[in-house]
């Protein structure tokens, strides 16, 4: 039987990252997970999930009519996300682990909440979405455990590139206004 404290925080965070216009929210509310001491199996699952949400939010832009601003940012961000997919996946494999087939409840339903959106609202969405979801992961890979030589490798490699990202995110989400 789940714990009502558990259940509380589940729902807590089902209903905070369904305030329409808000998907960022789910992101806010996932800062929660606790980055340090990490091991390789919750490293590669998050950094996965995060890898996914933010490859099919980006595709989801780059297929509907949006801003140019926010295409181009979606195709950047597409080109990134192509090439860390199967790095994440070669590091699993290389520790016997499965890649994950399901995403982070949070990323889900961010991905939920850009669906129905179009044009400008949807390009400002993902903008935000980019400018909360990028701190995180970078979070994420300054955190990789130091006793994985080849997380640390990949987290060293990544952190610039997911710095920039960030930084063409918070110009983009800037020029679409409020």
């Amino acid at each position: 039987m789940m714990r009502r404290s558990s259940f509380a925080l589940w729902a807590a965070l089902a209903l905070g990252s369904m305030v329409p216009g808000h998907p960022e929210r789910a992101l806010a509310q996932a800062a929660g997970v606790p980055m340090q001491g990490l091991d390789a199996a919750r490293f590669l699952s998050l950094a996965s999930s995060f890898n996914a949400m933010q490859t099919r939010a980006s595709e989801l832009v780059a297929s509907r009519d949006t801003r140019p601003e926010a295409r181009a940012l979606a195709t950047a961000m597409l080109e990134f996300r192509r090439t860390l997919g199967p790095k994440l996946d070669g590091l699993a494999r290389e520790r016997n682990l499965a890649p994950p087939t399901a995403l982070e409840f949070e990323h889900q339903t961010i991905l939920e909440n850009l669906e129905p959106l179009d044009a400008l609202e949807l390009s400002r969405r993902y903008a935000e979405v980019e400018v909360q979801a990028l701190p995180q992961e970078l979070q994420l890979y300054r955190a990789a455990p130091a006793s994985d030589e080849s997380l640390r490798a990949l987290a060293n490699y990544m952190a610039p590139k997911i710095q920039q990202l960030l930084d063409d995110a918070g110009r983009t989400r800037q020029s679409l206004g409020p």
